[in-house]
């Protein structure tokens, strides 16, 4: 599921300054320079769980939908993420 970014995925990572992204089926993408991160490993393990939740469909759509509404950072399947980081997924 964890997968090393690189491409055009590791060049939109860069681009936005993300070091991580869930492409739900595809998986979990991370910069190959925070693999190790655990506390982001945990926070995108958070979104996989959710899209298992949600299925694909639901999950971006809500995901963007939160977006809209609420911004990124309050995005409530961020706070989760967050959540996440130190609580495990």
């Amino acid at each position: 599921m964890i997968r090393t970014a690189v491409g055009f995925i590791r060049w939109y990572l860069k681009r936005t300054g993300f070091a991580g992204i869930t492409l739900p089926p595809w998986g979990v993408y991370i910069l190959a320079e925070r693999l190790t991160d655990e506390r982001l490993v945990r926070h995108e393990q958070v979104h996989w769980e959710q899209y298992k939740r949600m299925g694909a469909l639901k999950f971006y759509a809500v995901y963007i939908g939160y977006s809209l509404r609420y911004g990124y950072r309050n995005n409530p399947m961020e706070i989760e993420a967050r959540a996440g980081e130190t609580h495990g997924a």
